[in-house]
């Protein structure tokens, strides 16, 4: 009898306290693709590109990056690096785009890309690590994206 009497009690208490627990808000999404890839020079047989990359932060917070890095992809095959050092802010649910210079690391397939006629969109993926600070603790929150890039502006410029 006096188990039947502690029992709502005990189920009140266990309510109360899995609510507590879940009012922290979590992180959303934080997504990053790219927008455009431009030539860093005159000619693409420099080993540098110029990355335009559009972050969307999909929280009701804002988020503070400590830097970024990024690897690219071109048609499954690893093209080159590129990475962010300069800390910048994202207001909530809003987006920005940045600029970050690609250290091409597979010209020659940048090159074999641009040499099929005809098609000048090819499949990308990007794998983003995005750095942030939570006191004194810094954190890594890895992101990946896949679509399609048009890279006719880097035909043009060969």
């Amino acid at each position: 009898m006096k188990f039947s009497r502690l029992l709502p009690l005990l189920v009140a208490c266990t309510l109360l306290f899995s609510a507590c627990q879940n009012k922290t808000a979590q992180l959303g999404e934080i997504s990053v693709t790219i927008v455009d890839l431009q030539p860093a020079g005159a000619t693409l047989l420099e080993s540098r590109a110029v990355l335009t990359l559009r972050f969307v932060n999909e929280n009701i917070t804002p988020f503070g990056f400590a830097g970024t890095s990024h690897k690219l992809y071109l048609n499954g095959t690893y093209v080159g690096k590129a990475v962010n050092q300069e800390p910048f802010g994202l207001p909530p649910l809003s987006t920005t785009t940045r600029n970050v210079t690609l250290m091409l690391e597979n010209i020659a397939l940048v090159q074999q890309v641009l040499a099929m006629r005809g098609q000048t969109a090819v499949s990308y993926r990007l794998d983003s690590v995005i750095f942030t600070k939570e006191g004194d603790d810094e954190l890594k929150l890895p992101t990946q994206t896949k679509g399609t890039l048009d890279l006719q502006a880097l035909g043009a410029s060969r």
